[in-house]
């Protein structure tokens, strides 16, 4: 390959972006004495430590108001750091990346721009990834025989070897937890490459990151949902507020254990931000209000998931709140994500993509640290 920005080097992913070396750091705003907004001449919106300057909650409000603003209308152009397929290159030069790929008899050139695809959507999944925020992924070496100890007057729970559904482990003191394949096959037709008017790359990459991340997930519900009955009950409420979320905590806080993550659907957001508004600070209130940011409640971080009909994984309604990764169970990984490139010419269609693949297994030893709640 002659042009491939995709590569990983020996210190890590090499993202496409634009470098300015100059942090975002715009100087601060208030309101004069007539109303408008002046800029200051000497002081930053941050200090060196990243916080906003400001003496009082109004002065902060008024500042994060004029960031949103000035977001909204360009006057600020804050640079994602996240790596995207086709980021920072022309349309030309994406399409001089598929021709040369297509072009290579040996497929060597489609092996590298999958492997390229590939980097950011470690880094992606890492980071979005449901279930490895819920457990943490345990890296498996070849021949390794995974075990996990279990308390033996409980049962512990994993997935079974289809990848979906949840089996209960009764017996011994340890657990095998089998292991399951995560596919993903993002193909093109070879008339697409020249018909679309979009970035086929920066697709392929997010309908690959969406189909791993969705298998990876929805393992995960199953198998907490298998396991949440099991030492707790199910808590029902009408509307998502503050009791309802500390009776869902109580039930994991009652074994002398922390509840750290609450994963709740999109729908009830709309619940938190009304019932909430009324019961925090001005500035947490403005989040809430102009973002649905909502980043802890009762000290526990909040998840939303919310997706299309084909990828979702929690229905609205309910509330899984879960303990912290170590004391919770773990995802072992034997073999980690990786690409092949893959045509499909010997069955007579014009296509061709990648295949990606890894094997991984995931095991709830403690379902203590699992309790749910239910809208009535």
């Amino acid at each position: 390959m002659k042009f491939n920005p995709y590569t990983k080097k020996a210190s890590g992913v090499q993202t496409v972006e634009r470098k300015t070396g100059i942090p975002f750091n715009p100087l601060s705003v208030g309101r004069t004495s007539k109303g408008s907004m002046q800029r200051s001449a000497r002081e930053h919106m941050f200090n060196d430590k990243g916080e906003i300057n400001a003496s009082t909650k109004h002065e902060v409000l008024e500042t994060i108001k004029h960031l949103i603003d000035g977001m909204s209308d360009g006057t600020y152009d804050v640079t994602r750091t996240a790596s995207y397929a086709g980021e920072g290159m022309s349309a030309q030069e994406s399409d001089a990346i598929l021709r040369e790929a297509f072009s290579d008899p040996s497929s060597e050139g489609f092996r590298h721009v999958g492997q390229g695809l590939l980097n950011p959507i470690k880094e992606v999944i890492d980071y979005e990834g449901l279930a490895r925020k819920v457990f943490a992924p345990r890296t498996v070496k070849a021949g390794e025989v995974v075990r996990y100890d279990k308390d033996v007057y409980i049962q512990g729970w994993v997935i079974a070897e289809d990848g979906t559904t949840p089996q209960s482990t009764v017996e011994a003191r340890y657990i095998y937890p089998p292991e399951f394949e995560v596919t993903a096959y993002p193909s093109i037709e070879i008339k697409d490459k020249y018909r679309a008017q979009y970035d086929i790359l920066a697709r392929v990459q997010d309908r690959a990151r969406m189909s791993i991340e969705y298998q990876e997930d929805l393992a995960l519900m199953n198998l907490l949902g298998a396991g949440a009955n099991q030492v707790n009950t199910t808590t029902f409420f009408a509307t998502l507020n503050l009791a309802a979320l500390e009776s869902i905590r109580y039930q994991i806080e009652r074994h002398r254990l922390i509840c750290d993550k609450y994963i709740i659907h999109r729908q009830e957001v709309s619940d938190l931000v009304n019932t909430l508004s009324t019961q925090v600070d001005p500035v947490t209130q403005r989040e809430l209000i102009m973002a649905g940011y909502i980043g802890t409640v009762l000290n526990a971080m909040i998840i939303t998931t919310a997706g299309t009909q084909t990828y979702e994984i929690l229905q609205p309604g309910h509330v899984v709140a879960v303990t912290a990764p170590e004391y919770l169970g773990g995802m072992p990984v034997r073999v980690e994500l990786f690409s092949e490139p893959v045509n499909e010419f010997v069955l007579g269609k014009p296509r061709q993509g990648w295949f990606w693949y890894e094997l991984i297994s995931q095991v709830l030893v403690n379902p203590a640290g699992v309790s749910i709640g239910t809208k009535l």
